[in-house]
């Protein structure tokens, strides 16, 4: 019972318009204030606990370090390299477009920052090529996912610290996952390319002299610091060098000193900006992690999941099922909240659940954050989508066949996942001994 008044609390403070952190307090206390054992000091020092976790630090770090990456451009050199790597392939520029979110992904973390820096090239180029202006912007806000699933990810780091499951062990578990994605997608954009005729790149669509031949030589050169750059966190957390706090430090560092002293990017306001900007969004962040804590201890205090994981357990329910209906809850979620959200509200639910039925908590978590991840693909919440039909200046209804598609797609490869776990245990396995 107390379980269905948490939830009617939370989701008439949700329809009244309170925001999401402020919901989740509001309905963890009231019930609290029926408790005599318990006291509203107790309940705040619970949030404040909640911040201890050496982990999180991470999260305003690799939110700087994506917003300095925006001062070395690194987005024109990766459209370079992406060209030299697909070459004339049908769909190429579509291919072009999943191979460069698979590249920002791996030193950014942020999809919206891919629809945001990579959508304003690439959708209009693809436009002129002959796509679709539909499936130019699904393709763009589709391929933005990837961001969120190779390393470093703020998804991947919030539900480590959620699940007290390795952060650097989910970082090279989200590898290949990532890769997967990107080549599902790249399979039917290139059936796609075919049924349409749609012909190769052409240099000034990107921004390059007509006349110009492509140097692997160059691609090689403007390779150096993306590639650097995820090395400098990826192998330095693998070897032990440090923790998945200390590479983010790190590569703010490094991005500062690229920018400032290579690229010669000097207006200090720019960087007073993606400082402030950095702070906001983080705080947001810290903000539904204290609500998201309460509401969990809350809950546990009730015991309020013993009688659903209990059944679980003695019906044999089996992992694969489960994982299963994880993957559809957090899709559900996805269509109509943010993705930190919905993972601080039910991260903590399930993690009794996980460790009763014996998952992986290495797939459990690579699972959820993908599948968490496509909402925002899917209306209403969808921004990656919303923001890449502003681009492409048309709208999500139109759409909706592509996104239909695309979100198939990225469902199936979820599932491969589930079915076979390798994928995901693979690397951690192989690196991390």
């Amino acid at each position: 019972m107390i379980l269905f008044w948490i939830l009617f609390i939370f989701l008439v403070c949700l329809l009244i318009g309170v925001p999401v952190a402020f919901s989740i307090i509001i309905a963890s206390v009231i019930p609290l204030l029926f408790e005599p054992l318990i006291s509203l000091t107790q309940a705040s020092s619970i949030m404040i606990e909640s911040f201890s976790s050496f982990t999180l630090l991470a999260i305003p770090l690799f939110i700087l370090c994506g917003g300095l990456l925006n001062l070395t451009k690194v987005t024109d050199d990766l459209i370079y390299i992406s060209k030299a790597l697909v070459g004339k392939v049908k769909g190429s520029l579509a291919h072009m477009n999943i191979v460069t979110s698979i590249f920002f992904g791996a030193i950014s973390g942020s999809s919206i920052a891919d629809v945001a820096s990579l959508g304003r090239i690439l959708i209009p180029a693809m436009i002129k090529a002959g796509y679709s202006k539909e499936f130019a912007a699904t393709v763009t806000a589709a391929s933005s996912t990837i961001g969120s699933i190779i390393p470093p990810s703020i998804l991947l780091i919030v539900y480590g610290a959620l699940a007290q499951t390795s952060v650097a062990s989910l970082f090279i578990a989200g590898i290949i996952p990532g890769v997967l994605i990107g080549l599902t997608q790249m399979v039917y954009a290139y059936y796609y390319a075919k049924k349409n005729n749609v012909g190769d790149i052409e240099n000034e669509l990107i921004g390059l002299p007509k006349d110009q031949k492509l140097s692997k030589a160059v691609a090689l050169k403007k390779s150096i610091f993306p590639i650097s750059l995820f090395l400098v966190v990826i192998v330095g957390i693998m070897s032990g060098i440090f923790t998945a706090t200390e590479a983010a430090a790190i590569a703010v560092v490094y991005v500062f000193i690229v920018a400032f002293f290579i690229k010669k990017e000097r207006n200090f306001k720019d960087y007073l900006f993606y400082i402030r900007r950095s702070v906001i969004d983080s705080a947001s962040i810290y903000i539904l992690i204290a609500a998201a804590a309460l509401m969990s201890w809350v809950l546990s205090y009730y015991r309020t999941l013993d009688p659903a994981i209990n059944f679980l357990i003695e019906n044999d329910f089996s992992p694969t099922m489960f994982l299963i209906l994880i993957m559809i809850l957090y899709v559900i979620l996805g269509t109509f909240m943010e993705p930190n959200s919905a993972m601080l509200i039910f991260v903590p639910l399930s993690v009794p659940v996980i460790q009763g039925l014996g998952i992986d908590p290495i797939v459990a978590g690579i699972v959820t954050v993908m599948s968490i991840r496509l909402g925002t693909v899917t209306p209403p919440y969808g921004l990656s989508a919303l923001l890449a039909s502003k681009i492409a200046e048309t709208n999500m209804l139109k759409m909706m066949k592509q996104i239909i598609i695309f979100v198939l797609i990225y469902m199936f490869s979820v599932l491969i996942i589930i079915f076979i776990p390798q994928i995901v245990t693979f690397l951690p396995e192989m690196l991390m001994e």
